[in-house]
């Protein structure tokens, strides 16, 4: 039917823009069309995409839903919902204030390149290509920090200091462990062709990369430091846009449109519910059922953290291996791919997260990937670990992405 094929046309638009203006998420997920790119952080770029977004918006409202079946008709919906939200979103220029240790762009790159899979000669040398922009990328990210700066919209002071100690963190580890550096080559290389590729890498990542993050970091700590946001009006709220900013990522990543304080509400009201629970729990793992007794050893007790990497790396193995066992007594449809498990590169330190997942590239060249944080092993709870895996791998995030892949 004529609705379905403009569905599919406008479906098919839409994930293209993401690719064309995503260039390294289209490199993770295995399209290499894009591999010699960068994204634009400039302002002119974003208005372009905004202009494109709405496009879509109004192309998928315009398809009359009652031609449309079932799984059609919720296609029609979330693309509006996706597109409308993200041009809303960008809409925010949250670019004016992106100080962020947990994915910012020096930290999302740092996190990201080891899972770049080239597998010939002309993707490795594109990565190489693709990193020596990585300069004109920074000094668009400091050109919309000082944006941000003049409208007084700016990141709170405690982003700012763990950003800088962050890139300092990196600018002085040994060159030959960078992670832009030590990217996997291409499958069947031999000891020269990749010795030089290397030296390639080194070389950019000496001549343009470094000092990229060098003057981006000099950039937060001389100019957006001073202005940055007290603790104590920390929330995006004293922003002079913020109810608006909240409001749209509410919108975006609940569906609903409800006020701030309401949606706090809802958490408050569910920790209060769960009271019966812990105490439960607590007199039969902590033998007591005195809720403040209870948080206190969660939060304090030395023995329910663990004491090194080993012990976090093996717990979490142990309950993929549970989840994984388990899961063909419940779901019908697998993953063909598998999920394997790796450590947080320490370049992200114990500012990133504490877990992440990656899924697959579609070309096959790169399995889903779930990432444990091991630094700082005695800030990592033991009563954590099974959910965080469950949720980050399997079932979780490589159930709900690979599978949707």
């Amino acid at each position: 039917m004529p609705s379905e094929a403009d569905l599919a046309r406008v479906a098919d638009e839409y994930w293209e823009l993401r690719l064309r203006t995503q260039p390294t998420y289209a490199l993770l997920m295995g399209d290499h069309r894009y591999d010699t790119e960068i994204e634009d952080l400039s302002r002119a770029a974003e208005d372009e995409t905004i202009g494109a977004l709405d496009a879509i918006v109004q192309a998928a409202e315009a398809i009359d839903p009652a031609g449309l079946d079932q799984q059609d008709d919720i296609t029609r919906a979330m693309l509006i919902h996706e597109a409308g939200t993200e041009a809303a979103e960008l809409r925010s220029r949250m670019a004016e204030l992106a100080v962020d240790p947990s994915s910012g762009i020096h930290v999302a790159f740092l996190q990201v390149v080891g899972q770049f899979t080239p597998t010939d000669s002309d993707q490795a040398d594109a990565i190489v290509t693709k990193f020596g922009k990585l300069g004109g990328l920074f000094e668009q990210a400091v050109q919309r920090l000082r944006q941000g700066v003049a409208r007084d919209r700016t990141p709170p002071v405690s982003a700012v200091e763990s950003v800088v100690g962050q890139i300092d963190h990196y600018l002085d580890s040994p060159l030959h462990r960078d992670p832009f550096v030590t990217v996997p080559a291409p499958p069947g290389w031999d000891d020269d062709t990749e010795a030089a590729w290397r030296q390639r890498l080194t070389d950019v990542v000496t001549d343009v990369v470094r000092p990229a993050y060098a003057a981006y970091r000099d950039a937060i700590a001389s100019e957006v430091a001073p202005a940055a946001r007290p603790v104590e009006r920390v929330g995006i709220c004293w922003l002079p846009d913020g109810d608006e900013v909240y409001a749209r990522a509410i919108a975006r990543h609940t569906t609903l449109h409800l006020p701030a304080l309401d949606i706090h509400n809802v958490g408050v009201d569910t920790i209060d519910a769960l009271a019966d629970e812990y105490r439960s729990l607590g007199a039969i793992v902590l033998g007591t059922i005195e809720l403040d007794e209870i948080y206190g050893r969660l939060r304090n007790d030395p023995t329910l953290r663990f004491s090194n990497r080993e012990e976090i790396v093996a717990a979490a193995q142990r309950a993929m291996d549970r989840a994984e066992a388990a899961v063909p007594e419940w779901f019908g449809r697998l993953p063909k791919t598998p999920c394997v498990m790796a450590e947080v590169p320490e370049q992200g330190g114990e500012e990133a997260p504490l877990a992440y997942y990656f899924p697959p590239a579609t070309d096959g060249s790169r399995p889903g990937m779930f990432f444990v944080n091991t630094t700082e092993p005695d800030t990592r709870t033991r009563f954590e670990s099974e959910a965080l895996a469950f949720h980050e791998s399997i079932p979780g995030h490589h159930f709900q992405l690979a599978i949707s892949q």
